[in-house]
């Protein structure tokens, strides 16, 4: 390694920690006046508050890391750019595709690092951070067992193994209930492929409903429909929906095969497997986009307007990324396509305006 690519490493690391650690603490900012009037009315103890905030910390940075990509790329090459360090790089043979590999190279090492941050890390801060909020506002502890892709649940005499729940439709798929006496013997056992919540009660579809009578043979009956009152609303089935930010993505791989194999829909799974790849390479393409926001000096643009820039250009990359994932959880686009369309529109856009740059 280098002077040259010790000295530019070493300038936009120190300003990408900069930016990150700011953009991290307005985060943090935020979501504490955000939360602090629930955990206050709730007369949350010290004790779980620290913990919710230090566990929101790896999601935190994986969200606004390809922004301190952004601003870092665009204060270092403004920089220097003011100070003609690259007028006189270039005067000197040095082309700016040799400027910028240091820069480019940590900014790989950097995407590679937030892989490995969302799979070791982030999924079980994000689940910590989500049981001491509940803890905190619903009182609730957890009460639900979560392997791969079997959720267990026990509750009023009752245990609840499901498949794949629908939060936004009230849907619960691959639904098994067990019921159980007073003596905690077996009553009844209800295998339904779905059961949705409607009119106060829950519609069983496609159900066989097993009775263990005390003296005499189980008795099976099958019910195109069948509907039951469980004490169990669907706000109290909400802790099994285990959200794809809370899955590394080894987890979720395993999860769209299993749901996948027993026919219910995968989308918003599968969709998550590809942002898990595609959401940190946006700090890749904003680093592409920064170089000419920084060498604007030369039109008379500063480094103010490059901050300025910096936060309009993630604000609409983020609106389109979202809409995308969005489209690619309902099914509407295909999950691949939702989880790239925008890197790859704004990848076109950040060449185009790098070779401008070049030129």
């Amino acid at each position: 390694m280098n002077t040259l690519t010790r000295y530019l490493s070493r300038e936009f690391i120190q300003n990408f920690f900069l930016c990150l650690g700011a953009f991290t603490t307005i985060y943090l900012i935020v979501e504490f006046f955000e939360r602090i009037n629930a955990f206050l009315y709730n007369r949350a103890p010290l004790s779980l508050m620290a913990p919710y905030f230090l566990n929101k910390i790896p999601a935190i940075v994986s969200q606004v890391a390809p922004a301190a990509i952004l601003l870092a790329t665009i204060v270092t090459l403004g920089l220097m750019s003011r100070h003609n360090e690259i007028m006189a790089m270039k005067s000197g043979g040095i082309s700016l595709w040799r400027i910028l590999s240091p820069i480019l190279g940590v900014v790989l090492i950097i995407y590679f690092a937030l892989l490995g941050l969302n799979e070791w890390v982030t999924p079980a801060a994000n689940q910590k951070a989500r049981e001491v909020r509940d803890l905190i506002v619903h009182k609730k502890k957890p009460m639900a067992a979560f392997k791969q892709s079997q959720i267990w649940i026990h509750s009023h005499q009752a245990i609840y193994n499901i498949r794949l729940y629908h939060p936004e439709q009230d849907l619960l798929e691959g639904f098994t209930v067990f019921r159980f006496g007073p003596a905690f013997q077996l009553a009844e056992r209800i295998d339904a492929r779905s059961a949705r919540w409607k009119d106060g009660k829950w519609t069983f579809a496609e159900a066989s409903v097993t009775a263990f009578p005390p003296d005499g043979f189980p008795v099976r009956k099958f019910h195109e429909k069948f509907v039951l009152s469980l004490p169990e609303m669907p706000a109290d089935f909400r802790i099994a929906d285990k959200p794809p930010e809370e899955m590394n993505y080894s987890e979720l791989q395993e999860f769209v095969r299993k749901i996948e194999r027993d026919g219910y829909r995968s989308s918003k799974y599968r969709t998550a497997m590809h942002h898990f790849f595609s959401f940190p390479f946006i700090g890749v393409i904003l680093a592409f986009l920064g170089v000419p926001i920084a060498l604007r000096k030369e039109r008379g643009a500063g480094i103010a307007v490059g901050i300025g820039l910096c936060l309009f250009i993630s604000f609409v990359f983020f609106v389109v990324y979202s809409f995308s994932i969005g489209y690619g959880q309902a099914g509407t686009l295909p999950p691949f396509l939702a989880a790239w369309l925008g890197n790859i529109i704004f990848t076109m856009v950040g060449v185009y305006f790098f070779l401008s740059v070049r030129h």
